[in-house]
């Protein structure tokens, strides 16, 4: 690579950034004769926080007073104006800022002011989704190393468990530390193709025994913490056509989360029960309460965003996993929270018949 291509490569990128902040956030209004406005894009109505068909022909002293002004100085002197900074008010006391560029355009047929606007309070926003963008983009190679160096570890984990089983001493724990070497096995095979990944195996899964399967996997958790466990299974019947490891990985998302969330002597209960959806559809609802601290209402829109997290050393990616999965079963995923009571997560899914 010549010196120097990779500071002209960023500085691209920044100048790219840049102008598709610009793009994306602009708004335009022209001003005609007798100080109408004669055009107005959505964009610009919607920084101005009112609707287009309401700027359309209506007079230029309609517009915020300050922009009013500067438009009509801008009008008179004929000079243009660039990347001028606006404070707004807007509804229910707030304030907004606005950049406004005027440019006064003066012919024989015609005499017309185009208005440039951008929403200063997007440009954070659109940087933060850049940002996720390029987490997003280097997640497939993460992912497929990651998933690369977990399947050679995994060849000596499964062959030091096979000469353990051979002794059966266990034979109930040998079966479920295989079954789950076997599901932790499937979801490095398929991160390693996330080019292409492999199509969930859709079956006739009880729920209320894959629920059992999960809680028995996190024990040691939950008795480490003194947590009181609470079933209350209503739900009848009881199956989802859906992949069970999938749905199982929702699960243990949710689950760890609401232990991660509780202190010693928390308690988590676990509910399910059938209700009827929209058009008539049957659907089994799981509910997973905690008694933990509780979600921000401030984070709530956020809670099941990629990468987005409250914890010192979460990753971000459990709850946004779970709400895919559940999207990938034609089901449904929310929250209900309150500070310092604790939060229900509630997993709607279409109940099939049991074969």
């Amino acid at each position: 690579m010549p010196p120097g291509s990779s500071t002209k490569k960023n500085s691209g990128l920044s100048n790219l950034s840049s102008l598709l902040q610009e793009c994306f956030a602009c708004g335009v209004l022209v001003i005609g004769a007798r100080e109408r406005i004669i055009a107005c894009t959505a964009e610009a109505a919607a920084h101005l926080h009112t609707r287009a068909e309401q700027l359309r022909n209506a007079p230029l002293n309609s517009l915020p007073a300050p922009l009013f002004k500067l438009i009509r100085d801008a009008a008179k002197s004929g000079k243009p104006v660039m990347n001028r900074d606006i404070p707004l008010k807007i509804s229910r006391g707030g304030t907004t800022t606005l950049r406004a560029s005027i440019l006064p355009v003066k012919t024989r047929a015609l005499s017309q002011v185009v208005v440039v606007l951008n929403d200063l309070a997007s440009a954070p926003i659109f940087k933060q989704n850049m940002r996720r963008l390029d987490q997003l983009a280097n997640l497939d190679t993460l992912s497929a190393s990651m998933a690369h160096e977990i399947k050679n570890g995994m060849v000596a984990i499964k062959t030091f468990f096979d000469l353990l089983a051979q002794k059966g001493e266990d034979a109930e724990l040998t079966q479920v530390v295989n079954r789950e070497l076997q599901r932790i096995n499937g979801i490095v095979t398929q991160m390693l193709r996330l080019a292409a990944p492999k199509r969930a195996a859709f079956i006739t899964v009880r729920v209320h025994d894959l629920l059992d399967h999960s809680l028995r996997l996190l024990q040691h958790h939950i008795s480490s913490k003194s947590v009181s466990l609470q079933r209350h299974y209503k739900a009848d019947p009881d199956t989802v056509h859906g992949d069970d490891a999938q749905l199982q990985q929702a699960f243990m998302n949710i689950f760890l989360n609401a232990l991660e969330a509780m202190d010693s002597n928390g308690v988590l209960t676990v509910a399910t029960e059938t209700t009827e959806g929209p058009g008539g559809v049957q659907l089994l609802e799981i509910h997973i309460k905690d008694t933990g601290a509780g979600v921000a209402q401030e984070n709530m829109d956020r809670l099941f965003e990629p990468f987005f997290t409250t914890k010192k050393n979460g990753t971000g990616l459990g709850l946004s996993i779970s709400r895919l999965i559940a999207h990938e079963h034609r089901g449904t995923i929310q929250v209900r929270s309150e500070i310092n009571k604790g939060s229900t997560f509630t997993l709607s899914l279409p109940v099939s018949s049991p074969l």
